[in-house]
């Protein structure tokens, strides 16, 4: 089973729940709010946070694993400082995407013209009401920059389910997870492996789960404990490192200089405390452990002191 992944974007949390509601099911509420549809036999997951604009790193988290942008428009027909900065997230990442205008917000025009300098005006516009249950995904497709061979899991949630043992959440970036694969906790004690005996999506067994899929992995091997510092799982076969080169394209809306500061990296699933540092003409992030890495991996730079706009810029790994 394979999936798709789509994240609603926008600065009016009632205005997002409505959407979502009338378009998929809820299915998880806590972390990463994930909101699921079957359409045409594909099953499509609908991420969401409730911490933004408080906090940037939910919605850094939703944009470096989701296929897709559902980017929703302000009601009042006018942008705010989130709804820029979000805008701003979405191209740092390369993310593409729809622009969803709600109940006549605007008309397609005055978004765009709105949305200019951003990667966001070039996405392809809907107009809907939010009540509609109708939505078409089908021309979503997954993201070109995880990797292409080999299994990885970023994993959000650890805990222990009575009867069952040690249990994560998470969603497979790419390749396959079945029953009885050793999986490698990243970071996390060399030599550590995580036997799969189990596997749901949404409360059902399988045998395997493919890229784009929310899963719970019943393991065995490890404890909770033994994941806490963990954001990833792997089948072994992926590059790690403390350390790469970037080729770096800073937003034309963030003002200061990235080198020599101690800030964030956003990789595919985990924000990572990085030191970006010159190397040569490029730049590096030296991180403080180990992360899985691989040429042409996206991520973005983040300030999390930078006020207004907490995105420097985007990024591509060079190895």
């Amino acid at each position: 089973m394979d999936g798709i992944t789509a994240g609603v974007f926008g600065s009016d949390q009632e205005v997002r729940a409505a959407f979502e509601a009338s378009v998929a099911k809820k299915s998880e509420a806590e972390g990463i709010q994930v909101f699921t549809r079957t359409e045409s036999g594909r099953r499509y997951s609908l991420l969401d946070t409730s911490d933004y604009p408080d906090r940037m790193q939910g919605y850094a988290r939703i944009a470096s694993i989701a296929d897709h942008a559902l980017y929703i428009f302000p009601k009042s027909g006018k942008l705010a400082a989130p709804d820029g900065e979000l805008a701003i997230l979405l191209g740092a990442l390369g993310l593409p995407g729809t622009l969803e205008l709600l109940d006549g917000s605007s008309s397609p025009q005055a978004a765009v013209a709105a949305l200019r300098g951003t990667s966001a005006a070039e996405f392809k516009v809907e107009e809907r009401q939010t009540t509609s249950s109708a939505i078409d995904l089908t021309y979503v497709q997954p993201r070109s920059d995880l990797p292409k061979e080999g299994a990885l899991v970023y994993i959000d949630r650890a805990f222990t389910v009575k009867g069952v043992g040690t249990v994560a959440l998470g969603f497979v970036l790419s390749g396959t997870v079945s029953i009885h694969d050793q999986l490698r906790p990243i970071p996390g004690p060399e030599g550590l492996r995580a036997d799969v005996k189990g596997i749901q999506v949404s409360d059902v067994d399988f045998d395997s789960a493919g890229r784009g899929v929310r899963v719970g992995l019943s393991l065995r091997g490890v404890e909770p404990r033994d994941l806490e510092r963990s954001h990833w799982l792997d089948d072994g076969s992926l590059r790690l490192s403390d350390s790469f080169t970037m080729d770096y394209s800073q937003s034309q809306f963030y003002r200061r200089d990235v080198a020599s500061r101690d800030l964030h990296v956003q990789l595919p699933g985990e924000m990572v405390p990085a030191k970006i540092e010159k190397s040569g003409s490029e730049l590096a992030a030296r991180l403080p452990w180990q992360v899985p890495v691989w040429d042409g991996m996206k991520g973005a730079v983040v300030d999390l002191n930078g006020g207004a706009l907490r995105i420097a810029g985007g990024f591509t790994t060079k190895f």
